[in-house]
């Protein structure tokens, strides 16, 4: 396994810039690169964005930057990837690393993806090697990787693959709230019982699901976006034009900036849009969101939301769940938590099941 904290080191050396969205497999070295390379170190709101900013450096500098991403998240940086950067287009190079998830043992929104990413970048004739787990051997193919660019003007994608980092022993920062996100959620859950529930990617669905295994509730209210993430919204919308029941979607801050722009389509609609703000990547990595360079409530107010309201202290929030449920037409509310997960967090079962058992009450 390569050490996260000494391949940082010798990436700051041979790139001057890295963009990118978090992911679980590239945390160790995400960390790593963070600190190593601060300034030059960006998380952007999806993996487009991503490209486009190693694209710009090339531009600016006819330097090679490094883009980093989960493979869930190829679709999003396919669009740049060939219209931009390709060698029939501006034939821009640069380096990707790739977080493979899909194997055997992996979640079930994992799987289709890892069966064709491959096949995907090759296709795409982006030349595409699994990165080492031996640093030396790592070293060595960064710097070919990086000489073959240069001479092809061409990408070259590592697939960095279960356990290829060491855990790095990294401080993370922590934010100044008090709120642990799954008991707002429980409460959340008892202010709205009976509505359809549409909740995102990650803890927030994990948290939701185990939740109403702990009150021995049924799942039937809940649609859990266990992968897509930044959708949840955007299936929440569709949702309560289609159906009479209350519709509530639980998003988090990384997802509710990814596809921003989807906010900008539900004026008229209504459901309620609570973000679960933490600031961070909590689980891969601790990275900032960047959402704190926006005032929630007012960005809502001019997308086109009926009501808005931010809470951050357990009787703010108890104040607004009294009312928030009587409200009618596009209600949005922001709720600031700790960057706290519990350990032991399960993950949903049968999710086929979970979908069927959904539909019908919806």
């Amino acid at each position: 396994m390569l050490d996260a904290l000494e391949f940082a080191r010798f990436l700051k050396d041979r790139f001057g810039f890295c963009a990118g969205v978090p992911d679980s497999l590239l945390k160790p070295l995400n960390q790593a690169l963070e600190v190593e390379m601060q300034d030059s170190f960006y998380t952007t709101a999806n993996e487009g964005q991503a490209v486009a900013f190693a694209c710009a450096y090339h531009l600016a500098t006819s330097k090679i930057g490094l883009v980093y991403l989960q493979n869930s998240g190829l679709g999003s940086a396919l669009n740049p990837l060939l219209s931009l950067a390709d060698p029939k287009v501006y034939k821009i190079p640069l380096v990707l690393l790739i977080g493979l998830r899909g194997g055997v043992d992996d979640e079930p929104q994992h799987l289709k993806q890892g069966e064709v990413t491959e096949q995907i970048l090759m296709a795409c004739g982006i030349k595409t090697l699994r990165l080492s787990k031996e640093i030396e051997e790592a070293k060595i193919q960064m710097d070919k990787a990086l000489q073959f660019c240069k001479e092809s003007g061409g990408q070259l994608a590592f697939l960095v693959e279960k356990n290829t980092f060491l855990k790095a022993s990294i401080p993370q920062e922590q934010n100044s709230f008090s709120l642990v996100r799954e008991k707002v959620i429980s409460l959340i859950q008892d202010a709205f019982f009976g509505a359809k529930f549409v909740t995102t990617t990650g803890m927030i669905s994990r948290e939701c699901y185990e939740l109403r295994e702990f009150k021995n509730q049924s799942h039937g209210d809940d649609f859990l976006v266990v992968g897509s993430m930044g959708y949840a919204s955007s299936l929440a919308f569709i949702m309560s034009k289609y159906s009479s029941k209350s519709i509530v979607c639980l998003d988090g801050d990384g997802s509710f900036m990814m596809h921003l722009g989807s906010i900008l389509s539900f004026k008229g609609a209504k459901f309620t849009h609570i973000v679960l703000n933490n600031c961070a990547h909590d689980s891969v990595g601790g990275q900032a969101t960047n959402i704190s360079h926006a005032t929630l409530v007012d960005l809502a107010y001019s997308c086109g939301y009926d009501y808005a309201v931010s809470v951050q202290s357990l009787e703010e929030l108890q104040e607004v769940l009294k009312e928030i449920p009587k409200r009618e037409g596009l209600v949005f509310l922001e709720i600031k938590v700790k960057k706290q997960t519990r350990a032991n967090l399960g993950r949903p079962k049968e999710i086929l099941k979970l979908k069927e058992d959904f539909c019908k009450g919806l």
